[in-house]
């Protein structure tokens, strides 16, 4: 089932609360990230993309962007959940493929407290799973401690480096 696909009626199954969490996500990503940089078309993620996770993401970090490159959408950075822990990916600048949608990453909480995260995802047109393109310019993001809303300093992981194809 595609999130937002269907309204359920209450009671609610916790599959569909999930659901109903990852719309707001992902709504949110894509009404309050990056509202005035071009972006790819969202979609919502699928249920079936939820991966249960120990520990919710800590704070988003503060990225330089750079010049947007001719034809380019912005994704924005996002957290990953790797080996166990996080692991910044900055924002970048790609060429979206024609025809396709992106479902940013999410991350919700169920009502039993299980941490669910999805990450972010391209689709073709017909919705399958494709690669990402390769990012044009990188944001800038100092890897500094990351404190949380309590003061304590989170064990993320690395800023993830990948190399911009110049030229595009």
């Amino acid at each position: 089932m595609r999130i937002g696909s269907a309204v359920p009626s209450a009671p609610r199954s916790p599959v569909a609360a999930l659901a109903m969490a990852l719309l707001a996500c992902a709504l949110s990503a894509a009404i309050g990230c990056s509202w005035s940089l071009p972006h790819p078309q969202y979609v919502a993620q699928t249920t079936s993309a939820l991966t249960a996770v120990d520990l919710p993401p800590p704070p988003g970090r503060v990225e330089a962007i750079p010049p947007m490159p001719p034809g380019a959408v912005w994704v924005d950075g996002e957290w990953l959940w790797r080996r166990a822990r996080w692991a910044w990916s900055p924002g970048r600048w790609v060429v979206a493929p024609a025809g396709a949608t992106f479902s940013p990453w999410a991350f919700t909480r169920a009502p039993d407290g299980t941490l669910w995260y999805a990450p972010a995802a391209w689709h073709d047109a017909k919705g399958a799973a494709i690669e990402a393109p390769a990012p044009i310019a990188l944001a800038h993001c100092d890897t500094v401690e990351v404190v949380n809303a309590s003061g304590d300093v989170e064990s993320t992981g690395p800023t993830l480096r990948s190399r911009a194809r110049p030229g595009q």
